[in-house]
């Protein structure tokens, strides 16, 4: 089912599988979470800090924001999202 995703090879799915045994276990909100590519934000009081992705297992990450960039590349769908987001004002990073 991963590899079915266009960005995601033999080499990330092997990776992703070993890494986070969980993947079919939970939604997509605790595997961004359990990965640390959830902004977490550092306000306080009436300061509102920047949002930050951190924390979680960092070692899918990196495969998850190379998957993505493939993805942005290659799947149309995918790619108008990040169009969209982009000319929303949304900053270009994943990680």
């Amino acid at each position: 089912m991963l590899r079915s995703v266009h960005g995601v090879g033999p080499g990330n799915s092997r990776t992703l599988l070993l890494d986070l045994p969980e993947l079919g276990t939970l939604n997509r909100v605790q595997v961004v979470a359990l990965v640390g590519s959830a902004p977490f934000n550092r306000d306080s009081g009436k300061a509102k800090g920047r949002r930050a992705n951190w924390g979680g297992r960092t070692s899918g990450r990196p495969l998850l924001y190379m998957a993505s960039v493939t993805a942005v590349r290659g799947n149309p769908v995918i790619r108008a999202f990040h169009d969209r987001l982009r000319a929303a004002g949304k900053p270009y990073t994943f990680a």
